[in-house]
């Protein structure tokens, strides 16, 4: 590669006969409700009722189809180091004229931008300038890899390869020089953050703004071998403090900018060649623990294993692991169960978190909104964690990812060791897609659970088809059925679809889980029910885009839970809510929910001795939640609940404070307690979180994570200090200490990984 790397106050808008007097728009004294009424909701009567911006669909797809860039072939060589210097750069066309995403629809952006491409036979270059006319206010909220790239300025490059419209690679990276590589499938319904490619960037402060530069090999990418490559190519800008998102090509509102169906070309790509795609990556590990044995003192070991990736095709993945180690990965944050139905832990590791989208079955919740846990159909952490969440020893596996003409392909087999005298499992999980006309694809797939030397076995197998008739509509339809050992055979299923327009976002479901059905690789938070569920709100946007309230939604929740039989009404869940998205990021969230609840069975609260009886219950809360602009130096988040909560009440306070010192350290701190009343006694429930997240730089980091969780009476630490010394070779210092009434347990762990790429 030739490349080298260099280390006011509010104004009311004017509408007929309110606050307005020959065209002269005076400021808003509001007093009272009817006046804070007329404050929110006066901006909103201007708003178009579909908000469907200035430009309509033909136009949309006018300028996408001109929109595109050409990359120029150099023989130069080209020095990472952020600063566009090299004569050679201006050379290239650059892409130009982008359309705001948010907060005005399909407006020029507020700010130039130019990013140009050139290329050799190794790799391909990103030129861009970021042109601001205050660098000294750019944001750069942290330098760790993985950032938010919405809470701090971005520039995003996002290639679609193999120009199927539906699938994209993002670099993405901010004035900091941090490092974010994602994937993005079915136009950004999907996306694996934990992607990582082997590529190159350095960015620069400038008096005009500031620049990036980038080395993307051609053996991180895959793409077809041809003699000439057309890529789909989007360019995505955030400009922070504006709370402004702007791409290239134009991107309606309420659609992720990784969709590639509106991205503009990039051409230009000749007699090029993805690499043998081959990485290994072995690894080292050592530790020295106390407590953990159940001995006073300190045992040491040793262990090491490989991970391997080989693109067998220029679309398809297999992945190896032996002796697979997850010892760096960050520990869960506690939670307190104050219902009767299983918590939710999300994945950590690594390995099961790459190309997870390749098991994903039927619609995946849009990032930012919670996402139901009904029935997830296939759900990792069931691999290689026994219940309480400790390690089991895994053996290895490996899993085969991608496409092949129009079919998808998932497949995963993983080895488990004997853990407390219980045989290892193997677990096989199995997807299969074909891609239908019209957006729809066809799946079938297979997740088993087969114990080593025993006839213990858990099988379950089943269909989806996902349609998408509009691009703002999508339908789902899952059905599966399960097989267990000393167990009778049953079905779960789950149909619905998601309308997400400019003014509507609306979800109906339907969710079956039979009494008997078992699924040990998929998570299912309640057995022997049937449940409708639906939500629709109503979105609301002024038309004055440089107010400083940008949406309101208003909407209504209501959930249904009967017996899987259908006879006896079990819960009745009703709600409505309010948001109001501010134009710094922040927001207000108002919740009332009405519930019905039958019990056959007595339940007790977790932590407590306070037993709630068989009977029928209904009961009310409500819910008030503020989040504040999350970039900013000083952020924070605040929720108050009350209500019933049972045969008594609860309250409930939780909240969030993070301090930004600058782009290197910054320190965040959560607490939460709920005091219920009941006639029984009373029951407190407290956690609290302390983090410090220092970044020396975009390589090499330093997190210390502290927990309390009241209901166990657990102090759980967590420090790891992480150095990349090399582009996905890492060198990893984790210290865990976990202190319990009765015993205390510490471990200290060194790991070091080392990439080799073929």
């Amino acid at each position: 590669m030739l490349a080298t790397i260099a280390s006011d106050r509010a104004i009311c808008p004017r509408l007929p006969g309110v606050n307005s007097r020959a065209g002269v728009t005076r400021p808003c004294r509001a007093t009272g409700l009817p006046g804070l009424l007329l404050l929110v909701l006066t901006p909103l009567v201007a708003t178009n009722a579909e908000g469907a911006g200035t430009l309509t669909p033909e136009q949309i797809e006018a300028i996408r189809a001109s929109k595109g860039v050409t990359a120029i072939r150099i023989a130069e060589s080209i020095t990472i180091d952020g600063v566009l210097d090299e004569a050679v750069w201006k050379r290239a066309q650059p892409a130009t004229d982008f359309y705001q995403q948010s907060p005005a629809e399909f407006a020029p952006s507020s700010r130039p931008t130019e990013v140009r491409f050139l290329y050799d036979e190794h790799s391909l270059y990103v030129g861009a300038m970021l042109f601001d006319d205050s660098p000294d206010r750019l944001i750069v909220n942290d330098l760790k890899r993985e950032f938010s790239g919405r809470d701090t300025d971005t520039i995003a490059i996002l290639i679609d390869t193999f120009l199927d419209r539906r699938t994209s690679y993002g670099f993405l990276t901010n004035p900091g020089g941090a490092v974010r590589d994602v994937v993005g499938f079915d136009n950004g319904r999907k996306v694996d953050t934990s992607w990582n490619g082997v590529w190159f960037v350095r960015t620069s402060v400038r008096e005009d703004g500031w620049s990036a530069e980038m080395a993307i090999p051609f053996k991180t990418l895959r793409f077809p071998n041809r003699p000439a490559q057309e890529w789909g190519l989007n360019i995505m800008r955030v400009i922070r403090r504006d709370n402004e998102v702007s791409t290239w090509a134009p991107v309606p509102r309420q659609f992720s900018t990784q969709h590639m169906g509106y991205a503009g070309t990039l051409t230009g790509i000749q007699r090029v060649v993805p690499g043998r795609n081959v990485q290994v990556k072995p690894f080292a590990t050592g530790q020295i623990a106390r407590g953990v044995s159940g001995t006073g003192g300190w045992d040491g070991d040793g262990d090491g294993g490989l991970d391997l990736k080989w693109g067998i095709t220029s679309s398809l993945l297999l992945d190896g692991t032996w002796r697979t180690d997850f010892s760096q990965v960050e520990a869960d944050e506690q939670q307190i169960n104050l219902t009767r139905f299983s918590l939710f832990f999300p994945e950590k590791r690594e390995f099961f978190l790459e190309n997870q989208t390749s098991f994903q079955i039927g619609l995946v919740e849009p990032s930012g909104q919670d996402a139901r846990r009904d029935l997830v159909p296939f759900f990792s952490r069931q691999i290689g964690l026994s219940g309480d969440g400790r390690p089991i020893p895994v053996v290895g596996g490996v899993r085969l990812t991608g496409r092949t003409g129009q079919a998808g392909i998932g497949f995963l087999s993983m080895q488990t060791e004997d853990f407390e005298g219980r045989p290892g499992d193997n677990f096989t999980a199995a997807h299969l897609t074909r891609n239908l006309p019209n957006g729809a694809a066809l799946g079938a797939f297979y997740f088993g659970r087969e114990a080593s030397g025993s006839a213990d076995f858990n099988r379950v197998a089943g269909v989806d088809l996902f349609m998408a008739p509009r691009r703002s509509l999508e339908i789902e339809a899952v059905a599966m059925a399960s097989g267990t050992a000393e167990k009778a055979a049953d079905w779960a299923g789950r149909a619905g679809f998601r309308l997400f327009s400019h003014a509507h976002r609306a979800r109906l479901g339907f969710v079956h889980v039979g009494d008997t059905f078992q699924h040990d690789l998929g998570f299912v938070r309640r057995r022997g029910i049937g449940t409708v569920f639906g939500s629709y709100a109503r979105v609301m946007r002024p038309a004055d885009t440089t107010a400083r309230l940008r949406e309101v939604s208003i909407g209504a929740d209501l959930e249904r839970t009967a017996d899987d039989r259908y006879t006896e009404l079990l819960t009745r869940i009703g709600g409505l809510n309010f948001t109001m998205l501010f134009s710094d990021g922040g927001q207000l969230n108002v919740q009332a929910n009405t519930t019905f609840e039958h019990l056959d069975a007595p339940f007790v609260v977790q932590g407590s001795t306070l037993t709630i009886a068989p009977g029928q219950y209904e009961y009310q809360d409500g819910s008030v939640e503020y989040i504040s602009n999350r970039s900013a130096l000083v952020s924070g988040s605040l929720t108050l609940g009350t209500g019933e909560f049972w045969t008594g009440r609860q309250r409930a306070v939780s909240g969030g404070l993070r301090v930004r010192v600058n782009a290197h350290l910054a320190a965040s701190t959560t607490l939460s307690r709920s005091v219920i009343h009941l006639p029984e006694g009373l029951f407190t429930a407290d956690l609290a979180g302390f983090r410090v997240d220092c970044s020396f730089s975009p390589r090499m980091f330093l997190n210390a994570f502290i927990q309390y969780n009241g209901a166990t009476d657990a102090w759980l630490s967590n420090i790891r200090y992480n150095f990349v010394h090399r582009p996905l070779s890492d060198i990893y210092v984790v210290w865990n200490e976990t202190r319990l009434p009765t015993v205390t347990r510490r471990a200290l762990m060194l790991k070091y990984t080392h990439l080799l790429s073929f």
